[in-house]
């Protein structure tokens, strides 16, 4: 078998019959893609190496129980896009327990639990605007944001034009900045989001 030119269905098949050289092709074809996407959001490159090689030893080890229900290459950047999430509330300091905080410790407590309802808030309002967009633009937008394709490759994966592309990402951040600007977690959602390539 040609591991190089299968694809990533047929790759997964195999990684269910315990071929660790199929795994390893889909080490090779992801495993950049997610460092860099991950590299967007945290600037500590040698977490985002952990992160993913973490992300990509779990699908080995739940090879056998794995079901994608959409392309592996969605199921793969959704699942590092939680990781990432869940490392930047790990970021966010912990709270102590009521009986150890000291007086001038009270608002920094305060705005640590602002912080994390502020990160949960950001997220939910995202999903539900980005529900809004038109199915092409959300496919688009998603492609793009989530598994990190160029334009080319969201033209050559869709059967789209490249200027059509284009437009729809110009559309879809425009849209979504539009529907936030006035939220209490734009700029949060901004950052985890919709900040450009």
């Amino acid at each position: 078998m040609n591991y190089k030119q299968a694809s990533d269905n047929e790759l997964l098949f195999c990684c269910y019959h315990d071929d660790i050289k199929a795994y390893n092709e889909l080490v090779d074809r992801y495993a950049p893609r997610l460092h860099k996407a991950g590299l967007r959001y945290l600037r500590d490159k040698f977490v985002v190496e952990e992160l993913v090689m973490d992300l990509l030893f779990n699908i080995w080890e739940r090879r056998h129980e794995i079901k994608i229900e959409y392309s592996f290459s969605a199921y793969l950047f959704k699942a590092f896009r939680n990781k990432l999430i869940g490392q930047l509330r790990k970021n966010i300091p912990h709270t102590k327990p009521i009986d150890e905080i000291t007086e001038n410790e009270i608002p920094l407590s305060g705005k640590t639990a602002d912080a994390n309802l502020l990160l949960e808030q950001a997220e939910l309002l995202y999903h539900q605007n980005l529900a809004r967009l038109s199915p092409q633009r959300r496919l688009v937008f998603e492609l793009s944001r989530e598994e990190n394709l160029s334009y080319k490759a969201i033209a050559e994966r869709t059967g789209l034009s490249l200027n059509t592309v284009e437009n729809y990402m110009v559309a879809a951040l425009a849209t979504l900045r539009k529907n936030l600007h006035n939220t209490t977690t734009h700029i949060c959602i901004t950052l985890m989001f919709v900040l450009p390539q």
